[in-house]
């Protein structure tokens, strides 16, 4: 069964999110938009693990033969009132008419962790996290980007089977779970779409992701067989979700390394590739995991609690300077009842590395003393949020 708490976890929706448009003005009638199908991001090396079973559900036809993922989203945008975007389905752009923008929708996250918590009970989380991309088909440029996800929570008696963990992620598709759909969770973001002018947007951009020593030891000894550079991917498109949802700002999607330079890859469903071109954005970030930590904070006749602590570092410069360079930290509390035969260690670091990216987020607009004197570096860190605030704030 599907406990409740599962309704409860996020469906993160993240809103004035748009990037350049290439306008010299914000348009009043609504902006075309060509849909160009369902794609995957990310390196094509990793493409069976990271997506084992979305891959699955998109080979589901139905009796026309369509994917059924298609037809399903294809209805939800159909019937999607959006005030500012006509999004086309029944023909292909024509560049000489100028319907030269498509939009894409993009996986770039898809996870399942197990946790065996006693004798006849087991809890699993189910994860999927992706992007509404918005580009110029004509120069495969992106022009915005919007992150959107959903979790949910199962619980069964024994560990769940292969088939069980498929029909879950198909029932996030197809279907919901508690009300939990991540079709419908993209297509409630749709609807919020603006393309503005480049003159109203101020952009940001996960530049780089550095493991210091520890991290990267931490992580290959208890990830060996995840990639460091998908963890990588991983972390800056968390981040950049955070970031945008919380302040409601643009910030361009990551690309890693100078290997296949400013470009996302983009395997659509249909088998077409594509590179889009990121361009700059007005200020990078730079994201340092400095380390992971469990602490023991309690012990007794019931059971155990610990702490999963998480260290980092935000930097976010611009062509004028630094303006943010704190460390930032959190600790997720992990209670263990006793008994309890198994715990999913990496799966608990990585909720309180997401944690502190949106509590860090958040506290850019909030600057509570208290927080940033515990989880940063006090008054220092309130000072240079006060002022990335204040620069968000004129856009």
């Amino acid at each position: 069964m599907v406990t409740s708490y599962c309704a409860k976890i996020m469906a993160f929706f993240v809103l004035g999110f748009a990037l350049v448009s290439g306008a010299a003005e914000a348009q009043a009638e609504k902006v075309n938009l060509i849909y160009s199908g369902f794609a995957f991001l990310g390196e094509h090396v990793d493409m069976d693990n990271q997506y084992k079973y979305s891959n699955q559900i998109y080979k589901l036809s139905g009796t026309d033969g369509r994917p059924v993922v298609e037809k399903t989203l294809s209805d939800l945008m159909l019937k999607a009132k959006c005030p500012k975007i006509n999004i086309i389905t029944d023909h292909l752009g024509q560049l000489q008419d100028g319907e030269n923008l498509a939009l894409a929708i993009a996986l770039d996250w898809e996870n399942v962790t197990v946790e065996k918590i006693e004798e006849g009970l087991v809890k699993a989380v189910y994860n999927l996290h992706g992007q509404v991309l918005v580009f110029d088909y004509s120069k495969k440029e992106i022009v915005s980007s919007y992150p959107f996800g959903v979790r949910v929570t199962d619980s069964t008696q024994k560990e769940p089977t292969e088939e069980h963990k498929l029909n879950m992620f198909r029932r996030l598709y197809l279907e919901d779970i508690e009300g939990v759909s991540f079709l419908k969770t993209l297509c409630d973001l749709v609807k919020k779409i603006d393309i503005r002018s480049d003159a109203s947007c101020l952009t940001f951009k996960v530049e780089n992701v550095v493991l210091e020593d520890k991290a990267e030891k931490y992580f290959k000894k208890n990830s060996p067989n995840t990639r460091l550079d998908a963890f990588k991917i991983f972390a800056a498109q968390q981040f950049s979700s955070f970031f945008a949802k919380n302040l409601h700002t643009s910030i361009l999607p990551y690309t890693k390394g100078e290997a296949i330079g400013n470009k996302m890859a983009g395997r659509f469903a249909n088998g077409d590739v594509f590179e889009l071109v990121i361009p700059d954005g007005d200020y990078h970030i730079t994201l340092t995991i400095r380390g992971f930590k469990k602490v023991m904070l309690d012990e007794n006749p019931t059971g155990q609690s610990w702490a999963y602590g998480t260290y980092a570092r935000m930097k976010i410069e611009s062509a004028l300077g630094e303006i943010v360079n704190s460390k930032i930290k959190n600790a997720a509390v992990k209670i263990l009842p006793k008994g309890q035969q198994s715990v999913a260690d990496d799966s608990i670091f990585a909720e309180s590395l997401l944690a502190l990216f949106d509590k860090t987020t958040k506290q850019i607009n909030q600057c509570d003393s208290d927080w940033l004197e515990k989880c940063a570096e006090g008054s220092s860190t309130e000072e240079q949020f006060s002022v990335l605030k204040e620069k968000i704030n004129k856009y």
